[in-house]
């Protein structure tokens, strides 16, 4: 039986004296479809056959490829760097004793075994705190990850509540640390893009002939000059950067499915210590590039752990959920082969017979005291459903993309309070925004993209403090459109197919089980 040796380090492996056979599979199995240009088939590898080289997370992969081909391989690597805080590390008020969150320590157990990895964790689950406890279990310079301001101020409270010291890179700040540092994705890729002074001459000379305030005459040499000096601030600032990702030792990625394409690939090939790198989502691997989804194992490892939503729906860390499609009338001027721009306004944004069924929903709702939550994907269908709610007795608040943080929380406290009746959003309450008290998630917005859809569901599946532990999901759609019904099946077979969800799915003659809301109903008119 033949051997095979794969060296690595946290970021490259490089086989051994590879014979012909095995660098055929490997190259295969790292392969990938790219766009394609003439005399080019379209194909792409991982694995660079110059060098014998293949990025670090894809060791697992290809490991259990070459067993079972028949090679025995032999892994060349350092010791493991040891962890430095407590083995059971207190992070929060709850502690790690609750039976029903055991899957967190032992995400904190493979993280030990494995070193590298992503973690499958359903909305819900306690990313965050799983961040906090392999944060604290180490103990070692860490670097967290996240495409969102939301995520990394978020992250940065329950910190300076532990009294961890953080320090941010991003959102107008550069500053660094021993401990963890918060570090916006956006901001890293771009300092680490490499530079000229011609590119920056470049992009002066355009910014000049964009803006019109520019004086158009300025002397070549002073250009000149700028350039220089806007390239050695950004050369200086990428030296830095480089030089601070080359101590991290730890690396976790919030939400890491966000980042498309190169984004992680780039930052974490820097992170030449970084032997420890997870990557924490709810929906790994379902970008429609295969490229970006390969990306996210190269950068981190394999997925492992999953803790999907049935395991968190059974223990009752979330909401058991009732899903109800409802499909509205047509609008008059709506026809069945209606482009989906025109459809969408007419069925969504402009349709009074979808708005007369959501408003429906949410004044029976209102009976019962059932906090809502209304996901839309446009500002002006916020605006009308607003309109619409208050002419008929209902007290909504539109949060939209330009409200801070602080104006999220405080009406969110209000609807927990029973302030306000409901809550409409959009795209901006689909991360990061946990509300127990939501009874009603109203999908207004359509779309047929998977993990948008998990995201928003998982707005209102947050177990209750009060009530029955269990949240209504309807997803309106106007199925008469051929575009409009084409998506709403995409969404329909989602739910279909995620265990914990499928059992709730109602068929169409079957209504919601108001009842079970009934006793709220009755304190009310008491």
């Amino acid at each position: 039986m033949s051997i095979v040796q794969i060296a690595k380090n946290p970021v490259l492996a490089k086989i051994v004296n590879p014979s012909r056979e095995v660098v055929s599979k490997v190259s295969n199995l790292l392969s990938y479809s790219a766009e394609s240009a003439p005399g080019w088939s379209g194909k792409s590898s991982f694995y660079d056959v110059l060098t014998g080289t293949f990025p670090a997370g894809f060791v697992h992969v290809i490991s259990e490829e070459l067993g079972r081909a028949g090679y025995t391989v032999q892994l060349i690597e350092a010791p493991a760097i040891q962890p430095l805080g407590p083995e059971s590390p207190i992070v929060d008020e709850f502690g790690n004793d609750d039976p029903r969150y055991d899957y967190q320590m032992q995400v904190l157990k493979q993280v030990e075994k494995h070193r590298a990895g992503i973690v499958r964790v359903a909305t819900g689950g306690g990313k965050s705190k799983v961040a906090k406890l392999i944060m604290a279990r180490y103990n070692r310079m860490t670097l967290f990850l996240t495409t969102r301001g939301i995520l990394l101020y978020q992250m940065k409270r329950q910190l300076d509540d532990n009294a961890t010291e953080t320090a941010v890179i991003g959102d107008g700040q550069m500053s660094f640390t021993r401990h963890v540092n918060l570090g916006m994705v956006q901001t890293l890729v771009q300092a680490l893009e490499p530079t000229d002074v011609n590119k920056e001459l470049r992009a002066l000379v355009t910014s000049i002939h964009l803006n019109k305030a520019k004086d158009e005459n300025t002397p070549r040499a002073v250009l000149l000059k700028q350039a220089q000096e806007i390239y050695e601030r950004k050369t200086r600032k990428r030296d830095a950067i480089i030089k601070f990702l080359s101590l991290v030792e730890v690396v976790i990625g919030e939400e890491a499915h966000e980042a498309g394409g190169n984004s992680y690939y780039e930052i974490l090939r820097h992170c030449k210590n970084a032997q420890i790198r997870i990557a924490l989502t709810a929906t790994p691997f379902m970008r429609s590039s295969a490229e970006d989804n390969m990306r996210l194992m190269a950068a981190f490892g394999p997925v492992l752990i999953d803790v999907p939503e049935k395991l968190l729906i059974d223990r009752g860390i979330l909401a058991k959920p009732y899903f109800k499609l409802r499909s509205s009338a047509s609008p008059k001027a709506m026809h069945r082969t209606s482009p989906f721009e025109r459809a969408y306004k007419l069925a969504y944004v402009d349709g009074e017979e979808m708005t007369a069924d959501i408003l429906s929903d949410a004044l029976l709702a209102k009976e019962r005291k059932m906090p809502v939550l209304t996901l839309v994907l446009r500002k002006a269908h916020g605006d009308r459903l607003k309109k619409v709610f208050a002419e008929n007795g209902l007290d909504f608040v539109f949060l939209r993309g330009e409200d801070d943080q602080a104006t999220r929380e405080k009406y969110l406290n209000r609807l927990v309070k029973g302030e306000i009746d409901g809550i409409i959003g959009t795209t901006i309450l689909d991360v990061g925004v946990d509300v127990p008290a939501i009874s009603l998630v109203q999908l207004a917005g359509g779309g047929k993209a998977e993990v948008a859809l998990r995201q928003r569901v998982g707005r209102g599946l947050r177990a209750k403090k009060a009530g029955p532990n269990v949240t209504f999901v309807v997803d309106y759609t106007c199925n008469s459109n051929i575009t409009l019904r084409e998506h709403a099946q995409q969404r329909e077979q989602i739910i279909r197919t995620t265990p914990g969800f499928a059992e709730g799915l109602l068929t169409d003659d079957e209504e919601l089980p108001w009842h079970l809301f009934e006793e709220n109903a009755e304190k009310a008119v008491a």
